[in-house]
Parts: C-alpha cells; sequence; structure tokens
C-alpha cells in the first residue's frame, strides 16, 4: 500500500517586532514514495521569479515546507535548468540546483535546527549579512548532509591557534556569503563556520593540509 504524505507550506508571523509580514503560499499535495526520483523531462524556466514564488517552486521538488522572510518575498530570482526526455531531471536534483543557484543570488534555504522538514528563506540585499540563526550544527564525527545546506560546523584544530586558521580561511575564502561566518573559540582550540556545506567541505581539505606538526608542513 502505498504512503501519501502531505506537505503543508506555513508562513509564521515572526519577526512582527521589527514590522515583518510574511505572505503564505497555498498548499498543495505531493504523494509516493521516492519522489525525490521523479523525472522532470521540460525546461524549468522562470525569467522572473519573487521569493515567495521560488518558495513554492522549490518545495514542489524538495517537498519540505519553507519559511519565506519579508526580504525573501519580494525580491526576484531567474532560474533556468535545461530538462529533456534524453537528459531528465529528478526532483531531488531540481531541487538541489535550484538551493545552489538562489546561493548565488543572495537568497538562502536555511534548515530549521529543529524540524527536519522545514527550511526558511532569507534574502541579503547588496552590503547586508543574513542571520542564519537554528540551523543545525555539525562536529567533526558527523556525517556532513549530501546536498548543500547552510549549515554550522564546528573544527578543532591542533597545529595551529584558532585565529590564524580564521585568517587563512579568510584569505582563501576571499569573501563570506551574506549568511556565512567564522569564529575562533580560543579555548576549545575550535572555529565555527556557518556557510554552505559544499564550501564546509573545501575548509575541511584545506584544514587537513595545514594543521600539521611544523616538520610535517610543506608548501604547494
Amino acid at each position: 500500500m502505498p504512503f501519501h504524505r502531505v506537505h503543508i507550506l506555513l508562513f509564521l508571523s515572526w519577526g512582527a517586532a521589527n514590522g515583518q509580514q510574511l505572505t503564505p503560499i497555498k498548499p498543495t499535495l505531493h504523494t509516493g514514495p521516492g519522489r525525490g526520483e521523479t523525472q522532470i523531462i521540460e525546461p524549468i524556466s522562470k525569467p522572473a521569479l519573487n521569493g515567495t514564488a521560488l518558495a513554492t517552486l522549490y518545495r514542489k521538488y524538495a517537498g519540505l515546507r519553507v519559511i519565506v522572510s519579508a526580504a525573501a518575498a519580494t525580491a526576484e530570482f531567474r532560474l533556468f535548468e535545461d530538462a529533456s526526455p534524453e537528459h531528465p531531471l529528478t526532483f531531488a536534483r531540481a531541487a538541489e540546483c535550484i538551493r545552489k543557484a538562489a546561493l548565488q543570488e543572495n537568497f538562502a534555504f536555511a534548515p530549521d535546527g529543529h524540524d527536519h522538514n522545514l527550511d526558511i528563506l532569507t534574502f541579503a540585499n547588496a552590503g547586508s549579512h543574513i542571520h542564519c540563526g537554528g540551523v543545525p550544527i555539525y562536529q567533526e564525527s558527523d556525517t556532513l548532509p549530501e546536498a548543500d545546506p547552510v549549515i554550522s560546523y564546528v573544527m578543532i584544530v591542533k597545529s595551529i591557534k584558532p585565529a590564524d586558521a580564521v585568517t587563512l580561511f579568510t584569505k582563501r575564502i576571499g569573501k563570506f556569503s551574506p549568511y556565512g561566518s567564522i569564529a575562533p573559540v580560543p579555548n576549545a582550540s575550535a572555529l565555527v563556520i556557518t556557510e554552505n556545506t559544499l564550501l564546509i567541505r573545501k575548509l575541511i581539505d584545506l584544514k587537513n593540509e595545514i594543521d600539521r606538526p611544523q616538520s610535517h608542513t610543506s608548501s604547494r
């Protein structure tokens, strides 16, 4: 017997203290197991999406509920992903493409820290910074998500000082995204990094190259 699940998009009236208003989106019904493997055989072409429409599209493919901030609701987004019967997209792949494309345009789908079926869509104007409170926190012993969500990661360093690692990583990255941050924790010989998972993986690789006793360090 097939399992049926209803995904409902909720908009909460949070942020009332600073006058933010959230716009509701009508829920739709998604049914059946393995919906992430459902194939798309026509291009996804959206020349003018606001944040509310972007959340609707993302929810269609990811099957997650989304809360949209007031800034994201009215910001504009463009999306094109090619698909055909010969080269189809799956729902899961389409959701991943939307997340990555959104990041390039200063949108961020940040997972809620308490509800794994809920994302929060935020947007940063030029020069502003998105606060991604509530994102899940991962330790070095945890397996990072396969997709590319925004997470916080606690990185332990042994042979270099946390402040030196922050300086090196900042130079390597050039500039963090509007939702990204990095902070040293000297007492714990650690860093706390909030960024998309793909970038955190790159910083982990860099840390593995440089966080060695001085006699074992070489230049590339």
